[in-house]
């Protein structure tokens, strides 16, 4: 993290949620730790889940894709206070088949004291003409 975030609460909160996307791509489970809080709650369309159920979506959406260091593109970033706003765009691949596919994304995570804690989204397949996508939401 450079200096600038660490003297900057926005800039830092971003960095934060910067790095869980990256430990999400990696499917780095060990790591969750440094930047999720124990009491995490994530409101997702599937219910809302703690941190054990995050660990089980990452797992579940890397038996589903196959993902890379550059797999998610940060495209927009608010913050507000405690909460970061983020539009992001998934690009993997169907670990079945191989087939490109293009997600996109919008998280809202509340993060105090350098950890998230709670936090709101949502994903949908961007469809090409004619296909009839994964049907995937709540990543």
């Amino acid at each position: 993290m450079h200096s600038s975030a660490v003297n900057d609460p926005s800039e830092s909160r971003k960095a934060i949620f910067r790095r869980l996307v990256d430990l999400y791509a990696a499917g780095d489970l060990s790591a969750l730790d440094q930047v999720i809080a124990p009491d995490y709650t994530g409101h997702v369309s599937a219910g809302d889940r703690d941190l054990e159920g995050f660990r089980q979506s990452i797992r579940y959406f890397h038996n589903l894709f196959i993902y890379d260091k550059d797999s998610f593109e940060i495209n927009d970033q608010l913050v507000d206070g405690e909460k970061v706003a983020t539009r992001m765009t998934a690009h993997v691949k169907v670990r079945a088949t191989g087939e490109p596919v293009t997600l996109m994304g919008i998280n809202i995570a509340r993060i105090v004291e350098g950890k998230l804690v709670e936090e709101w989204n949502t994903w949908e397949q961007l469809q090409a003409p004619g296909s009839q996508g994964l049907g995937v939401v709540g990543a």
